[in-house]
Order: C-alpha cells, then sequence, then structure tokens
C-alpha cells in the first residue's frame, strides 16, 4: 500500500477503478490519478504479484466477481474508514462487479435495465430489434443438438457465439450444417476455458446470421444521463475466416464521416438505455448497409483510447471517469480535424512452443511502442481471439487522416507480421 493520504475535500474517499490494470487499458490510470483529488485505488485476486504500481493501492480480490468484490471493499472500509466515492468499469467483465459496489454506496453507476441489456447478447439483439436498430436475425441453444434444430430456421453462414463473453472467444463462422459439430465444440470448449475466471455458465449459446460485409468499425460513445455523442470511429482488422479475432485497430476510421452510422451508434446505445460513460459499439459495413455486431457498455480495448488520444490530442478515459464522478458540464462536441493517424497491430508467433524471444531488428519511423507478452516456454495459440496475442505495436503518422487508413493498416499489418517472425523462435 502507498501512502492513502493524498488530499481530498471529503478526506475519507477515494476513486476505485476496476480494470485498469489490463494491458492497454493502463492508461485509464493516467486519467484517474490526473482528474482525482484523492487515492486511485484498483482490484485483483493476486495482488502482490499482480498489483501495478501506478495505484495507490490495489485490493485483493477479483473485480470479476460481484459478491467477492463488493465484500473486499466493505473489508477495506472496516480497515481504514475509506469508502469509494466513484467506482468506474473499465473492461467488459468488471460491469456487474461495478453496478453491485456502486449501488451499495449510492454512488452513479449503469442502471440495472442497462446491464441486463448490454452483458447478454440475446437480450441486447431483442432490445435493437424492438428499436429499429438493425442487425443479425438469431436463436439461442445450449447443446449440439438445440444447434442442428435451430440451425434449420436461420440461413447459412452462421456465426456462433456465447452470449456473455468479449474479445472473440469462442465466435466461430459456420458455412454448412456438416460444420455445426465442430463449430460447437469450439464454442463452447473456449467459453470453458475462461468460464471459471469470469464466473461464466455453461450453455449459453447463440447462433446468428451472418452478415457479409466488406469491413467492420467501431464507434466511440460518449453517454451521460440522456445524452450521447459520438467520440471517434475506429477501423478494425480482423482474422482470416473462421475465426474474427481483432489482429489491429486504426483512428481514424474510413467512416469517420459517415453520418448514418454514427446515428445508428447513438441509437444503438439508446436502445439498450446505455446511461453512463463511454460504450464501444462494432458496426459491420458493406455500402450503404450497416449491422450492429455488439455494443459494449464501457471504453474500447485494444488501445483504442490510446489511439484516439494521439489522434485527436484528448483522452476519452478522462469523459469516462467524469461521467461516474457525475462531473460533465456539457458534451463535447465531434472532434475537429485528426492530427495524424494511429495503429496497433498485434504480434502472432508461429503455432507451437516458444523457446526464444530476440531483440528487434529496428524499428520503422511510424512505430511508437513494441510490447512483447510472450516468453520462452509459452504455447503460440492459434488466432482465434485476444487469447492468441504475443505483444503489440502501437504506430502513428502526423497529417495523415481517413483517406490513408486502408494504406497505413496494411503497413501496421506488415510492420506486426515481420516482427512476429523476428522476435520469437518456435518448436512446432
Amino acid at each position: 500500500m502507498f501512502s492513502l493520504q493524498r488530499a481530498h475535500a471529503n478526506g475519507d474517499r477515494y476513486l476505485l477503478l476496476l480494470g485498469a490494470d489490463l494491458m492497454l487499458r493502463e492508461r485509464a490510470i493516467v486519467s484517474a490519478l490526473r482528474a482525482y483529488p484523492g487515492p486511485v485505488i484498483g482490484m485483483t485476486e493476486d495482488p502482490v504479484s499482480g498489483a501495478n504500481r501506478y495505484f495507490d493501492h490495489v485490493l485483493p480480490a477479483s473485480s470479476y466477481k460481484a459478491k467477492p468484490a463488493l465484500k473486499a471493499v466493505e473489508e477495506f472500509e472496516r480497515q481504514t474508514g475509506l469508502k469509494p466515492d466513484a467506482v468506474v468499469p473499465i473492461y467488459e467483465m468488471n460491469l456487474h462487479a461495478s453496478v453491485a459496489i456502486a449501488h451499495h454506496y449510492g454512488l452513479p453507476a449503469l442502471s440495472d435495465e442497462a446491464l441486463r441489456r448490454s452483458r447478454d447478447k440475446h437480450t441486447m439483439k431483442v432490445a435493437f430489434e424492438e428499436a429499429g436498430v438493425s442487425c443479425a436475425r438469431h436463436r439461442l441453444f445450449s447443446t449440439a443438438e438445440e444447434l442442428r434444430a435451430i440451425a434449420a430456421e436461420l440461413e447459412f453462414p452462421l456465426v456462433l457465439k456465447p452470449r456473455d463473453f468479449a474479445g472473440s472467444v469462442g465466435i466461430i463462422r459456420v458455412n454448412a450444417a456438416d460444420e455445426l459439430d465442430d463449430a460447437y465444440e469450439h464454442c463452447r470448449s473456449s467459453l470453458m476455458e475462461v468460464a471459471g475466471t469470469f464466473d461464466l455458465t455453461d450453455g449459453r449459446f447463440q447462433a446468428e446470421e451472418f452478415f457479409v460485409s466488406t469491413h467492420e468499425v467501431s464507434v466511440e460513445v460518449i453517454n451521460y444521463e440522456g445524452s450521447r455523442a459520438v467520440l471517434a470511429v475506429t477501423d478494425k482488422n480482423k482474422s482470416a475466416p473462421p475465426y474474427f479475432a481483432e489482429t489491429g485497430q486504426l483512428v481514424p476510421s474510413r467512416e469517420t464521416g459517415n453520418a448514418a452510422l454514427r446515428e445508428l451508434a447513438l441509437k444503438a446505445c439508446e436502445a439498450l438505455h446505455i446511461d453512463r460513460g463511454i460504450a464501444h459499439v462494432e458496426i459491420l459495413v458493406n455500402g450503404d448497409e450497416l449491422s450492429v455486431v455488439e455494443v459494449g457498455a464501457r471504453p474500447g480495448g485494444d488501445g483504442i483510447m490510446d489511439l484516439i488520444d494521439r489522434v485527436y490530442g484528448f483522452s476519452p478515459y478522462d469523459l469516462h471517469i467524469a461521467a461516474y464522478r457525475r462531473t460533465i458540464e456539457e458534451l463535447p462536441p465531434i472532434p475537429d480535424t485528426p492530427q495524424g493517424i494511429a495503429a496497433t497491430g498485434f504480434l502472432k508467433a508461429a503455432g507451437g512452443t516458444i523457446t526464444g524471444v530476440h531483440r528487434p531488428h529496428g524499428f520503422d519511423p511510424v512505430e511508437r511502442a513494441l510490447y512483447v507478452t510472450a516468453k520462452p516456454g509459452d504455447h503460440s495459440r492459434p488466432p482465434t481471439s485476444y487469447l492468441g496475442r504475443e505483444g503489440v505495436i502501437e504506430c502513428f503518422e502526423h497529417g495523415r487522416g481517413p483517406g490513408d487508413s486502408q494504406e497505413f493498416q496494411a503497413r501496421v499489418a506488415e510492420l506486426a507480421a515481420a516482427h512476429s517472425q523476428n522476435l520469437f523462435s518456435v518448436e512446432p
């Protein structure tokens, strides 16, 4: 524990920040320390080996499970007399815990209805349909037998996914009925691999019709007590079919000026009753046709907030935290002309066991940072979700704009591939 005596107007309050210890979300801590006049505290199940040194203190509990998380906050209050002044979720899987803690202490939070609609992909799709938000037709299933039955009600190709998770885990495309059993096994086994960590339940899956698109974007929307505004649009790079892992992000998107896309993102947030903080809206684009994939009631991951900061000169985390502190006076206007173009590209080692991690051969002028997360002895997983990454590069070039997005995205992907080949020795 560092000193918890930093001055605060109320004396016995702190800001609880959940999920900012995760990679590419850490700059939320910077925003919190910059804005909050008191201690900033995190939470992790293993604070000794997993604590982030920028927090003033880290509570010893899983921030993914509401009851243990609330219990840890109450125990900290008994020990120190300190209470949370705001509870700010940064990651999808922190939402339930953040709402439980906030409600217990009478603090601003997502509404129960917003939580219900945004954390279950089925409830989300139903809300979209009722509000006239374009999205894919879907059905629910729990077993392989149920999947085969409901597949007859939909048109192939299909996309299978867990209802309660994120990061592309378990998501797979199915082109024909004879692929259903193998696809079900991938969907279920991927979910069960992380179920214990995130307190997820088996048998909660859905199948939806595949929307033919040329590309996918995400829209970051700031929501605040009945009002909302678009902050930025991001282009996504995706892995090869049948998987949908995100391999890179880019700001500003080629769709930045698409008014219909922006309006659809705002309408999607409204349909889910998201009334606080940044929401991450994923949308498929095929010319004038748009289809909302899903919405996360939290800031986008993969360093998207940092890309926006580089390109537009403000941190979206500042607004997200202010929304939970109720210190926003008015929502900001749409960002002005970008200062440049920024992107991330994820590193992917060849399949097998990593036997060595080497020094990089050099850097391209657009590269701003390289982070390697793999170490010798790690098994390089297939690129099916965020779990298959071995690191990331961050790139920026001044004076570029949306018209350069596809060219720059390809360049960053090539740099990531070159680093992946040079950095890792792999034994098949």
